[in-house]
């Protein structure tokens, strides 16, 4: 299966294409947060550096959030019409799971993505437990609660990055290395292709978090 990815959930984004798990081209968009400007061009640039039509696209992947509302938007505006055109199907992953993917299996994990200020967009994985829902939190809530927790947990995402030091600075927390932390279409492809059971053209919608929510 070739599959298209899409990733303009954060203020970095880009493109990638995948053929039943291998991938075979990458590319960043050229700028933060001009997604309108730059995703279309960046999805041709991959398909010509691939050798490959657009017409032989399988499927397409989006990352469907939670994340930037604008980047959302033209991500999921972008995926539709290109599917509509190419009359492919379309799947929405959630982007929190791309970032939970990177980090080894049956572990405690915490993603956090950035919302706005000092809030941040948090979810929590546990071994043999449903994921928490995605909830909107202050840094300082956030490092609050994983000392409280007193237990080994891995944390990534692109906001876990820019928090490092305060995380490492807390017992029993591992931070996922810098490449796992950024936004990649790549495991949006990934997840596309894995989890893709119906075409999503018509009902996909994005997936933002309630800012009013406290906690996870």
């Amino acid at each position: 299966m070739l599959t298209l990815g899409l990733e303009t959930s954060e203020a970095l984004g880009g493109v990638a294409l995948l053929r039943d798990g291998v991938l075979l081209g990458e590319a960043e968009l050229d700028e933060p947060l001009r997604h309108a400007e730059s995703l279309l061009p960046a999805v041709e640039r991959v398909l010509q550096a691939c050798r490959e039509d657009a017409d032989r696209l399988e499927l397409v992947g989006v990352n469907r959030g939670p994340g930037s509302f604008t980047g959302l938007r033209i991500g999921l505006a972008t995926a539709k019409g290109l599917c509509q055109g190419l009359r492919v199907p379309l799947v929405g992953v959630d982007g929190t799971s791309a970032y939970r993917e990177r980090l080894p299996a049956g572990r405690r994990a915490c993603v956090v993505v950035p919302c706005r200020l000092d809030l941040v967009y948090v979810r929590w994985f546990a071994p043999r437990r449903r994921p928490s829902v995605v909830g909107v939190v202050s840094k300082g809530a956030l490092l609050e609660r994983i000392r409280a927790d007193r237990q080994p947990i891995w944390v990534v995402g692109s906001a876990a990055e820019a928090m490092r030091a305060d995380l490492e600075a807390l017992a029993g927390v591992t931070v996922a290395e810098a490449s796992a932390n950024r936004p990649s279409a790549e495991w949006v492809a990934r997840l596309a292709e894995e989890t893709f059971r119906r075409d999503e053209l018509y009902t996909l919608e994005p997936a933002y978090a309630d800012a009013a929510v406290r906690g996870a």
